[in-house]
């Protein structure tokens, strides 16, 4: 999903892709990766920084004041997103390949054991 912002701000330390995804400037990390990891471990601004220690708290305060200017979109995205991987999780189990078969850690410790 993507969306267009018809506001002419510019967001220092963030970077609009595209498809309208925005990210850390010269990182891979995306706004809606910081807010997921923001979201599923409970981690203030500073947490995230020590996890991404690349990524400047500048950068963080940036990538969530632009969450909080567009939440209802990005959390749409967000769950987007989501669907679409348990969709492909959904498909790989009934294809019973990968991680969900029941022979994968046999083989794993197998190949480890190699």
């Amino acid at each position: 999903m993507t969306f267009t912002t018809d506001n002419p701000l510019t967001w220092q330390y963030l970077k609009i892709d595209s498809q309208g995804q925005a990210k850390i400037a010269d990182s891979r990390v995306s706004v809606s990766q910081l807010i997921q990891e923001k979201h599923a471990h409970g981690w203030s601004p500073e947490e995230l920084h020590f996890q991404h220690p690349e990524i400047s708290l500048a950068a963080i305060y940036s990538a969530l004041s632009y969450y909080y200017t567009y939440q209802p979109q990005i959390d749409a995205q967000i769950a987007e997103e989501q669907q679409t991987i348990q969709t492909l999780q959904a498909e790989l189990i009934q294809m019973k390949v990968g991680h969900y078969t029941s022979d994968f850690k046999q083989k794993l410790q197998k190949k480890r054991r190699q």
